[in-house]
């Protein structure tokens, strides 16, 4: 795969807007990096609203999981924009290496349309079609809207990546092979453990993911599965579901206890929403004994639950997000074609944002224009209605009016035609600038629902060119 780079090419200069993404994900960095960027729930509208401070940025939206955290932004100056983002990054870490840490992940104008529809297609996953994705990008979504920190753009290409999302769950084979992290991660302990029906196992937070995991592990007849969580009404919540083999489920433990049964595990799940480590060598190591099983404990937490130093622990094996990579390596070449037949969708709803695009050029450049000729058109009406001297019937007043009104409709017929027709961007963009200049309608650069495809002299590194992914490269 080729290296996509956008260089050496001049900024527009004026009041256009232009699309980026910057941030960090699982393509440029590792989960020790990531954790670090990455935005809890929470505090996400926080976030959004530090944004809305900057100068450059025009609107925004945050996208932050397990595999990425990206800031989506309209930008009126795209290198001081991304200054910003930087600068943004920068000031929510609580970290003293910041001159290490910095978001090595951008792209701009489509590559930024593009990416968000493969994210949320599930191509863009490391586990490929992972479902819980969709429900992320709608969060981002919602939060940028109840903020107001979305404009007429994000909000478009964020309702475009949804219903991209939509159907190549429900048109393709996407859907039906469509898998999540928390079933990866129980694919990963049945390679680690062989059959999983005689394994003590323990599951360590019940968020959406951890719930998930519960799940997939109840599909298998076995022991029972401890679960163990900080909060008992969320741990009650989840019981209240219809679970199958539900009666295998053992509650009623102390969270505090947590490292004790977790020592004497097979299997340790974790995937805690903790900002701490919940597990680390000195409680772990204290409960095990020569009669302890030699454990797989797999961490699906970002930031991460457990204490990397768990792993030198005699007879433990520790998995992390990142090593799910193992479960998308398989079946190459059923991979392969489950990507060319999503993205033959994707492509279409990308066309559907051009499409969008250009109507913001050509849909006030028409309706100037012909506000501007109806004017004179009834500018000139009038002055013949009040020459004096002159009779006019009623007859001759609907003629001249019919007769003016097609003309006005014959003028304005093939620069309209010719204006929807032409589907390069930037053309279309001269083309509606001229008509503005010479009929002295308002600049162009004053829609505020334009987004410039001007490249820039910014030297960016990309994953899109062509319609064809490319090989990210860190910065």
């Amino acid at each position: 795969m080729n290296r996509a780079t956008h260089s050496g090419r001049r900024l527009t200069q004026g009041n256009m807007n232009h699309l980026v993404v910057c941030g960090i994900n699982y393509h440029s960095a590792p989960i020790a990096i990531r954790e670090r960027f990455c935005i809890p729930d929470s505090c996400v509208g926080h976030a959004l609203e530090g944004l809305k401070h900057f100068r450059h940025i025009k609107e925004s939206a945050i996208l932050s999981t397990c595999n990425r955290t990206e800031v989506y932004a309209v930008v009126d100056d795209v290198a001081a924009g991304l200054r910003e983002i930087q600068t943004f990054f920068q000031s929510v870490q609580a970290v003293s290496d910041h001159g290490s840490l910095k978001p090595n992940f951008r792209l701009l104008r489509d590559d930024v349309v593009l990416h968000l529809l493969r994210v949320a297609s599930g191509l863009d996953s490391m586990v490929l079609g992972e479902g819980q994705i969709m429900s992320q990008v709608k969060a981002a979504h919602q939060t940028a809207l109840e903020h107001r920190s979305t404009g007429p753009v994000l909000d478009m290409i964020f309702k475009l990546a949804l219903t991209c999302g939509k159907r190549v769950r429900s048109e393709t084979s996407m859907g039906k092979r469509a898998v999540s992290v928390s079933s990866a991660a129980v694919e990963l302990a049945r390679e680690a453990l062989g059959s999983l029906k005689d394994k003590n196992t323990t599951v360590v937070g019940l968020g959406k993911m951890g719930q998930i995991c519960v799940k997939h592990l109840l599909g298998e007849n076995g022991k029972p599965i401890i679960l163990l969580n900080r909060s008992a009404s969320r741990l009650d919540g989840f019981l209240q579901n219809k679970l199958s083999n539900r009666d295998r489920l053992a509650t009623g433990f102390d969270y505090s206890e947590r490292a004790a049964i977790a020592a004497q595990s097979d299997l340790v799940i974790v995937a805690s929403g903790s900002n701490e480590y919940v597990l680390g060598p000195t409680d772990l190591g204290k409960h095990r004994h020569a009669d302890s099983p030699r454990q797989v404990i797999i961490d699906i937490s970002v930031p991460r639950a457990v204490d990397p130093a768990v792993a030198d622990l005699e007879g433990v094996q520790l998995f992390v997000a990142d090593d799910l990579a193992k479960i998308v390596g398989r079946n190459l070449a059923e991979r392969e074609a489950l990507v060319s037949e999503a993205e033959v969708i994707v492509f279409e709803v990308l066309e559907s944002f051009h499409n969008w695009e250009r109507s913001q050029l050509v849909v006030p450049t028409i309706t100037g224009l012909r506000e501007k000729i109806e004017a004179i058109r009834q500018e000139q009406m009038a002055k013949n209605s009040a020459t004096p001297g002159v009779e006019s019937d009623f007859s001759s007043k609907s003629d001249m009016e019919s007769i003016s009104r097609a003309i006005v409709n014959q003028i304005l017929h093939h620069p309209t035609v010719h204006l929807k027709a032409t589907k390069d961007y930037e053309i279309l963009r001269q083309q509606a600038e001229a008509l503005r200049k010479l009929f002295n309608l308002d600049p162009i650069a004053a829609n505020p629902h334009s987004v410039s495809h001007t490249p820039e002299t910014l030297n960016v590194t990309g994953r899109y060119k062509n319609g064809r992914q490319g090989r990210l490269s860190k910065h």
